[in-house]
């Protein structure tokens, strides 16, 4: 065993009657952890909902969870369960934090988010030979579960590597790109760029988007406008048919919240791309789509992933990639066309509702 992993033979030495569940006292802990070791099916399924909803439920971590995550380790390293997948999947909730936008994986030192990080933390090692699992889908649950961890960086890279080498699914591929750039970015390392910007480069690759995430965060603050590109584009086409594309699994980050993956990836960039990122987003706009209600959407949508949930906006403290998206605006011929993204913007964040008073109001903030 490696340091941070335990047996389920030394789950009697935790005091688990002290540490607290969803339901309470924890004591029913070990006969769910020994469960998942069953080769019924239906036992191991009703073992992981009852983890799922007393040790971690709706983002709260229970105390408890804690000392069941050696444990869970344990079994990764042993193979003690066959569902390797959705234990990974399981311990990647309890480190992930909460986040309703899709932030991407830390890109700098770890945070402190409680003990239940640090135990997966210390065991983290167990997850690595996961990488080469034979699975697609156990080998992209360990690389969302390693992207979380920027401090292992330097052993978890050479797997994702080979990782992102294999043919793999879509979910698995972006999942696995993601990773490798969030990490890549966070040891400070351009060396997996070229193959990124390959990738970037191929406009039949349906995975670009995840391409130019991932080197968003090995170049920052030197990302391509090609990058930025891309992932507009990607956006744009979330909001022409929101619920048409959240029907397809892109991704394990964020439970496939792609547009939040792309908003909060754009949010990052620096001022100095805040001019190129506006054509970037006016190209967009003019591009030819069915109607003036889907360029309308198109611009309405980019300004939510831009502005998100604000009761107010000040055109002082306009970020780059908000300033991109409403000085885009006024030139956008075909979305002010079906006559709603004027009265939109108005009701939804105060703003001006004709694109001449949206021009002066931005150039007033300079």
């Amino acid at each position: 065993m490696t340091e941070g992993v335990l047996s389920l033979a030394e789950l009697d030495r935790v005091a688990w009657a002290e540490w607290e569940s969803m339901g309470g006292p924890a004591a029913d802990v070990p006969a769910r952890l020994r469960a998942l070791t069953s080769a019924d099916p239906g036992h191991r399924h009703r073992a992981w909902e009852w983890l799922g909803t007393h040790l971690y439920h709706q983002g709260t971590v229970h105390p408890a969870a804690a000392h069941a995550v050696p444990f869970l380790l344990g079994l990764l390293a042993e193979g003690g369960t066959p569902d390797r997948e959705r234990a990974l999947g399981y311990l990647t909730r309890l480190v992930e934090p909460p986040s309703e936008d899709g932030a991407t994986p830390p890109a700098g030192g770890p945070p402190d988010d409680g003990a239940a990080r640090r135990a997966v933390a210390a065991g983290a090692r167990a997850v690595l030979p996961h990488l080469d699992a034979a699975d697609p889908s156990t080998a992209g649950a360990a690389a969302e579960l390693l992207a979380w961890f920027p401090e292992l960086a330097s052993v978890s890279l050479p797997g994702l590597r080979r990782l992102c080498a294999r043919r793999l699914p879509g979910r698995e591929r972006t999942t696995a790109l993601i990773a490798l750039g969030a990490l890549a970015g966070a040891a400070g390392t351009r060396s997996d760029a070229a193959l990124l910007e390959r990738l970037l480069g191929d406009r039949a690759d349906p995975d670009r988007w995840a391409a130019a995430v991932a080197l968003c965060r090995i170049t920052a603050p030197d990302q391509l406008p090609a990058a930025v590109a891309a992932m507009v584009a990607e956006l744009a086409a979330v909001n022409v048919d929101p619920e048409g594309y959240e029907r397809v699994w892109r991704t394990r980050f964020h439970d496939n919240h792609v547009a939040g993956l792309l908003a909060a990836t754009l949010r990052q960039l620096p001022g100095e791309r805040g001019e190129s990122t506006r054509d970037v987003v006016a190209r967009q706009l003019g591009e030819p789509v069915a109607a003036p209600d889907d360029v309308a959407a198109v611009a309405s949508g980019l300004v939510v992933d831009a502005l998100g949930d604000v009761a107010t906006v000040a055109s002082g403290a306009l970020t780059p990639w908000q300033r991109a998206v409403l000085g885009a605006l006024p030139g956008a011929d075909r979305a002010w066309a079906s006559g709603e993204l004027g009265p939109w913007l108005t009701s939804a964040y105060g703003l001006p509702g004709t694109r001449e008073a949206l021009a002066a109001w931005l150039a007033r903030s300079g």
